[in-house]
């Protein structure tokens, strides 16, 4: 019952944020939403911060699923990075409207920063910081394994392949349309390809 209701809190507050953005959303706002007391808000989270690093939390692990179910050495190169780039790019659209409402609160960016600092990297990549090497790691590996070129370096494909994908996904947000008129999964499938292309071994 407990685990219900702190799902609905953190649905309430995304779908709040989503209409007023996060600096007018208050307790009072999250509680209403959900038919509960402010005082038993409180019980299942101390505070509003906790409420959203919980949420910002949540969009994590079905990206990290992505690298679980593609792993090196299995299918082929371009569908594992065409998969993980995918799953990148749905993980960015939910971050980027959160992490604006950090730059614009400077005393919640403080301590997102400082609750990140404390997440260790791990099986299960940590938190967002970590990222690159989870990428990094599995292109190595990829290229250990003779299916990518041996002269590639690894972590620059991967700031390359990420940024561009987080890119694509801001200006999407930020315009309303997919840049160049190209829709995420086609923008994914010729990105991978034309890096692929001077990456594989022949």
């Amino acid at each position: 019952m407990a685990g219900e209701t702190r799902q609905k809190i953190l649905e309430a507050t995304e779908r709040l944020i989503k209409m007023r953005g996060l600096a007018r959303v208050t307790t009072k706002e999250i509680s209403r939403e959900v038919g509960l007391s402010e005082g038993a808000l409180y019980r299942h989270f101390e505070h509003k911060e906790e409420i959203i690093f919980t949420l910002v939390a949540r969009y994590l692990p079905s990206f990290l699923h992505a690298f679980e179910t593609h792993l090196p050495g299995t299918g082929d190169v371009e569908g594992n990075l065409t998969a993980i780039m995918l799953a990148g790019m749905e993980y960015f659209g939910e971050l980027i409207p959160m992490s604006a409402s950090f730059l614009a609160d400077t005393e919640l960016l403080v301590q997102y920063r400082q609750k990140m600092s404390q997440v260790k990297a791990g099986p299960n990549g940590g938190g967002p910081q970590h990222i690159e090497n989870l990428l990094a790691t599995y292109l190595g590996e990829e290229r250990q394994l003779g299916r990518l070129q041996a002269s590639i370096a690894p972590r620059e494909l991967a700031i390359l392949l990420l940024g561009a994908c987080f890119q694509y996904t801001y200006l999407s947000q930020l315009m309303g349309n997919p840049p160049a008129d190209r829709e995420r999964e086609q923008y994914v499938q010729e990105l991978v390809q034309g890096i692929l292309g001077s990456s594989q071994p022949s």
